[in-house]
């Protein structure tokens, strides 16, 4: 006959040994996924950097993940390769450039906004704003300016590109967060909305916890 005490025994270690498979099986899938994605960078956000302003590229690279090389006829291969959202910085750009770029012309300026991605220009880094006169030349250089933001760059201050990282990205998920989930999008240092009746397992909190991700509830909960 069974003991009491030996049945609990018996349950403990089987929830001990499920314990171990779920995390053998997480583990073995991170590790698969590191595999596909080790070419990523550690930030959700690919920021690629345009122009000569050296002091600002060297401080973004504190908050992020920057691809420096980049110019004017770079090509949008070089920057397809990783699959995290984009962002290009335009530290410094000629009166030239902007003229072309507000007539529409190709550049990589152009390929971040048809790939759907951000595009911040330095309004310090442009180059007719050494420039006070004549006014009515200046004038015409800031509607160029108006133009290309109604293509959906955002003319930034220099102090202000930063502040632009720091702003926390939403993203909405339903049904099940898992651990895995999570990596394969990349989060990180972002707002995380899910529906109150999702499901977020214990994995997926420790890596919210890890990544400075905040967490919430749909309807306020």
């Amino acid at each position: 006959m069974k003991r009491a005490g030996d049945e609990m025994d018996t349950q403990d270690l089987i929830e001990v040994l499920a314990r171990e498979v779920l995390k053998e099986i997480a583990k073995r899938e991170n590790q698969s996924l590191s595999e596909n994605i080790k070419h990523s960078p550690e930030k959700s956000i690919i920021t690629a950097f345009l122009g000569n302003d050296e002091v600002l590229k060297d401080e973004l690279k504190k908050e992020t993940s920057v691809v420096d090389n980049i110019k004017l006829d770079s090509t949008w291969e070089e920057i397809e390769k990783n699959e995290n959202k984009k962002r290009l910085v335009v530290s410094t750009l000629g009166i030239n450039d902007l003229i072309d770029l507000s007539q529409g012309k190709k550049s990589i300026i152009t390929e971040f906004l048809f790939n759907e991605g951000e595009v911040l220009l330095v309004e310090e880094g442009l180059e007719y704003k050494k420039y006070t006169k004549p006014a009515v030349l200046i004038s015409l250089y800031d509607e160029y300016v108006k133009k290309v933001q109604e293509f959906g760059i955002k003319v930034v201050k220099r102090t202000e590109v930063k502040n632009t990282f720091d702003a926390k990205e939403k993203v909405y998920l339903r049904g099940l967060v898992t651990e895995s989930r999570l990596r394969k999008l990349g989060l990180k240092n972002q707002i995380l909305e899910v529906d109150a009746k999702s499901k977020v397992t214990s994995l997926a909190m420790d890596y919210i916890k890890e990544n400075s991700i905040e967490l919430c509830y749909e309807r306020g909960q």
